[in-house]
């Protein structure tokens, strides 16, 4: 069977601003040999090739999906969905709850994940006395949709040790009621004494996660994924086995936690280190929390707020930080970090400028992970240093109601300022942080170019994209956050054959429908490796 294939019969978008729009695209193997006319590619392939249509629909290259959680979706994948709208109420959690310990032994967890307090009835998070309800049987953890708070029951609570007396962790917080008594509600830190209880997934968990993910993500056109943190051997592991195993298809980019830091260096691991399958990535660390659970680090305090004075929350120390940044720097790794509230982003462009001071480095591509609320100052501190924000446009749409409710409309044109960024060069990247948010990168494309949130309700319209403007960002920019634009993210001679296929060109479809526009085809080195 021929490896050399000839795909035409749509539209071809290259995102090559010097040839941006072809008739046909050559490939032999893993590799793009000619984009163009028709004639000319067929001339350029082999007299054996196979023609593969493309139905009348789009081509652009394949998306690089630059954040996201891939073991963590497909471990979630098993738990109580407790997301709108599959949920609607702390109610219809219980009765989730309920239904699952109907099937589960005593003893064993419940976990659930997805819920927003914004979009629950009862506007408020589910308690220990709510999920008590559910069961008094099993140890019960529900998960809110960012991932950086919980709702515990009471014998979650029983045995991760939390108590009245058990005091607040560095980066963490026990919500108490009035009479000091935990109620269950866990933020950041504060989570890992219930978590730690939970079982470990074994090795096949983890490869099976990743086979789910992998199987849904080529699915909506995801062809690259650089996962946002691999932070235990078993992780590193895991991805290897699934790519032995060809389960894993997905050019993957692994960012190590900064635990690892010490390993990946110690053993001369650089990095880049693997190859276009999968590689080593960017140095990961967090420094705030989020803004849906309002423990982001923001200068001015949150709305509609228990405490009228809570600006959020600290991982750990400026200093100890600021080390950590430095050692990666040193050790020559590109850094992302976790950031999403403007004191945050502050500490983040502070640690990369002494950093960059002690060892300068021309192109560190240093990144701020989100990168949410951002001042002005802010932003020309970012276009000055050359770092990258890696964004998430899926969240105006998810949780864009709940932003305005924590932060104000005002506040909210800050937020994610698409246009703003780009207007000052500032190399931004698109991404999802699944399972934060729906890994489908049309519902991203669709939030960037409308600017509307789930409801429907006006964000900050004045940093609205095209629809051109957002797939390069899902594409192009997603290559260059892993010093990976040589070889994707564009279709051009000498880049990898990775394709997706939609079935209309999203510069002609309504935009507020930009989300339902399937893929057909998604392939990966030339290799089709889902069809509609």
């Amino acid at each position: 069977m021929t490896d050399a294939r000839l795909f035409t019969g749509g539209t071809i978008l290259t995102m090559d601003s010097s040839n941006p729009q072809v008739e046909a695209v050559g490939t032999i193997g893993e590799w793009i040999v000619a984009a163009g006319a028709r004639r000319m590619v067929e001339d350029a392939l082999p007299r054996a090739f196979e023609t593969i249509s493309l139905n009348g629909g789009t081509m652009i290259p394949g998306f690089n999906e630059a954040h996201n959680h891939m073991i963590g979706y497909g471990i979630s994948a098993g738990y109580i969905d407790a997301g709108f709208p599959a949920v609607r109420s702390i109610a219809d959690i219980v009765a989730r709850v309920r239904e699952r310990a109907a099937t589960t032994p005593p003893g064993q967890w419940i976990i659930g994940r997805g819920y927003d307090d914004n979009k629950l009835d009862d506007k408020r998070h589910p308690d220990r006395h709510d999920l008590d309800l559910g069961s008094d049987q099993h140890p019960v953890l529900i998960v809110n949709g960012s991932g950086h708070l919980s709702a515990a029951n009471s014998m979650a609570l029983q045995l991760g040790g939390v108590t009245r007396d058990t005091p607040d962790p560095v980066g963490g917080h026990f919500v108490r009621d009035a009479s000091g008594e935990p109620t269950g509600v866990l933020h950041e830190t504060a989570q890992e004494p219930v978590r730690s209880k939970i079982p470990a997934p074994t090795q096949e968990d983890l490869v099976a996660a990743l086979r789910r993910c992998n199987d849904a993500y080529v699915r909506a056109g995801i062809t690259s994924s650089q996962d946002a943190g691999s932070d235990h051997p078993d992780d590193v592991r895991a991805y290897q086995i699934a790519v032995e195993r060809g389960w894993l298809k997905l050019r993957t980019s692994m960012m190590i936690r900064e635990n690892l830091l010490p390993h990946v260096t110690g053993f001369g691991i650089n990095q880049g280190f693997g190859n276009h399958r999968l590689r080593v990535g960017p140095i990961k660390m967090f420094i705030d929390g989020s803004l849906i659970g309002r423990t982001a680090a923001v200068s001015v305090p949150f709305l509609n707020d228990p405490r009228d004075d809570n600006t959020g929350l600290f991982m750990m120390p400026k200093e100890e930080f600021e080390e950590y940044v430095l050692r990666a720097h040193s050790a020559g790794y590109q850094i992302a970090v976790h950031a999403i509230g403007d004191r945050a982003i502050d500490w983040v462009l502070d640690a990369y400028e002494k950093a960059l001071a002690a060892y300068p480095r021309a192109d560190h591509r240093h990144r701020v992970e989100h990168c949410g609320i951002c001042r002005p100052d802010i932003l020309d501190r970012i276009a000055r240093m050359g770092v990258l924000p890696i964004s998430q446009p899926v969240f105006i749409i998810e949780y864009g109601d709940g932003f305005i409710r924590h932060l104000g409309l005002e506040r909210v044109q800050l937020t994610y300022p698409f246009r703003s960024f780009l207007d000052r060069g500032i190399r931004l990247v698109f991404s999802s942080d699944c399972p934060v948010s729906s890994f489908v990168p049309m519902k991203s494309v669709q939030a960037a170019v409308t600017e509307r949130t789930g409801s429907g309700a006006s964000y900050a319209l004045e940093e609205a994209l095209t629809v051109e403007e957002a797939l390069e960002l899902f594409t192009v920019a997603g290559a260059y956050a892993t010093f990976e634009e040589k070889i994707k993210g564009a279709i051009r001679p000498g880049m990898l054959a990775d394709f997706a296929v939609l079935r209309e060109d999203p510069r002609t479809v309504d935009p507020m429908s930009l989300t339902e526009l399937p893929v057909t085809r998604t392939v990966i080195g030339g290799e089709t490796v889902f069809e509609a």
